[in-house]
């Protein structure tokens, strides 16, 4: 039994290395998210961090205004890297007012879209997460 309870510390031991050696350098703390264009969006109603230990990507919680699935007809939000790649997307359903876990490049500007049920653009904003990474 002392072996085999021997053999499992030595397991945690050695995952607990790996993680922490997989993580050096890229855990980022302190986010702060600036977001351009929010206040005159009809879509876009705000958003808001919901963890900031991510390691290159943030989650944010995107609330919707209470027109853009009915009104405005948006149907999917996504978001889209400095390069012009879509980084991360959702689908959303008549009447629905957020999303969550929204996750954005950390360390640079992205653009959150949104788009009807026919793929055609509907709105954007301009969103910045920025922190520090610990080495």
């Amino acid at each position: 039994m002392e072996g085999s309870s021997h053999t499992r510390r030595r397991l945690l031991a050695g995952l607990s290395a790996v993680g922490v050696a997989a993580l050096g350098g890229c855990v980022t703390t302190g986010l702060s998210l600036s977001a351009d264009g929010v206040d005159e969006s009809e879509v876009f109603d705000s958003l808001s961090l919901s963890e900031s230990w991510t390691a290159n990507k943030a989650v944010v919680k995107v609330t919707l205004t209470d027109t853009a699935t009915t009104q405005q007809n948006v149907r999917k939000v996504a978001i889209i890297d400095a390069k012009g790649s879509s980084v991360w997307s959702d689908t959303v359903d008549p009447g629905q007012t957020s999303v969550s876990g929204a996750r954005f490049p950390v360390g640079q500007t992205a653009t959150l879209a949104a788009s009807d049920h026919n793929d055609a653009f509907v709105d954007s904003v301009s969103v910045t997460l920025s922190g520090s990474s610990i080495p």
